[in-house]
Parts: structure tokens; sequence; C-alpha cells
């Protein structure tokens, strides 16, 4: 896998531990994911909001893994040759945050974000950690900006990139805090 250039590249390099990526439908948001899980971390977790919609999710991963590693269709787990592990899992109601606890994961990912409650947000990524000296941790959720209610912690979250009003915005890829 190769990102496209231009800012799912720069998504790939920035040194945020945190990143909202946006962008338009068929823009390279699923496929950053996909990217990151498979060449930049050794334990992956990539979350949508039902298991019906991980559907175009496995079979892009299918492409990537190729013929180097054995996917279980049960558990929705890639195990590669090399090591790494990539789940795939959704939270549809709000318990089922509790079936990813305890559980290291390098990089936690969100497809379609804005699906998903500020309070499994917040649950999942707790969790973010590494027990592989030296590997990188981050969290990426993807996604076009909410246009519901339910969604709009996302903006508020990510205000200084998403919210047109903010007094202090930020240029796409800027690091803060």
């Amino acid at each position: 896998w190769q990102p496209l250039p231009g800012p799912q590249t720069r998504a790939l390099e920035t040194e945020a531990d945190e990143l909202f990526y946006g962008g338009q439908a068929g823009g390279g948001k699923s496929s950053l994911l996909l990217g990151l899980a498979f060449t930049q971390h050794r334990r992956s977790a990539i979350f949508r909001r039902e298991y019906k919609e991980l559907r175009s999710l496995v079979e892009d991963s299918r492409e990537l893994a190729g013929d180097h590693g054995s996917f279980n269709g049960q558990d929705l787990v890639w195990r590669m040759a090399d090591g790494r592990l990539v789940e795939f899992g959704a939270v549809q109601y709000e318990p089922d945050v509790r079936k990813w606890r305890g559980r290291p994961h390098d990089l936690k990912a969100f497809d379609e974000l804005g699906e998903f409650t500020e309070s499994q947000y917040l649950f999942l990524t707790a969790w973010a950690r590494t027990t592989i000296p030296g590997q990188r941790v981050r969290i990426v959720g993807a996604g076009n900006p909410p246009g519901t209610v339910e969604g709009e912690w996302v903006i508020r979250r990510w205000a200084p990139w998403l919210d047109g009003q903010h007094p202090n915005p930020a240029e796409p890829g800027e690091l803060r805090w």
C-alpha cells in the first residue's frame, strides 16, 4: 500500500497522536486506516459503528493482505506473516465498548467517526497502548464532519480545523496540544 500524494501522505506522516482525517467520498479515508494498520502498526483495531458496515473494509483488506496472512472471518481478525494483527470491530450499542477493554492496540482507527458517540470514542481510545517497545501509538478517526446532532462532538473536539467560526483556526495538518 502506498498513500495518495497530498493529504493522505501528510496524514500518514503526521506526528499527531490523535488525528481526524476528513474528506469527500472516495477521498481515501478508509484506505488510510487500512494502510496504517497494515504498514505502520503491529496491533490495530479498526471500528465501524455496526458490524454490517465493516463488509467493504474487510474486502478492501483482502487486497492489501494478499497471501501474506490469514483471515478469521468469524472473529474478523487478520494475522499477518510478519506478526501484525488487524482486528475489525463494531460498537453498535454503548455497552459494546466493554468487549474491547484491556486489549492493547497501538492503532485505534474509526471509520465514519461521526457515527460513534463521544463516550464510545473516549472509552475505546483510553485503551490505546502497546506492549511492544518503540512502537508508536496513535488514534485516527476518519469521516466527514457530521450532519447530525449526535455527531457534533467531532466538530467540538477538532474545532480549530472544522469550525469555520473558531476564534483560533488551525491549518490542515497543524499540530496542537
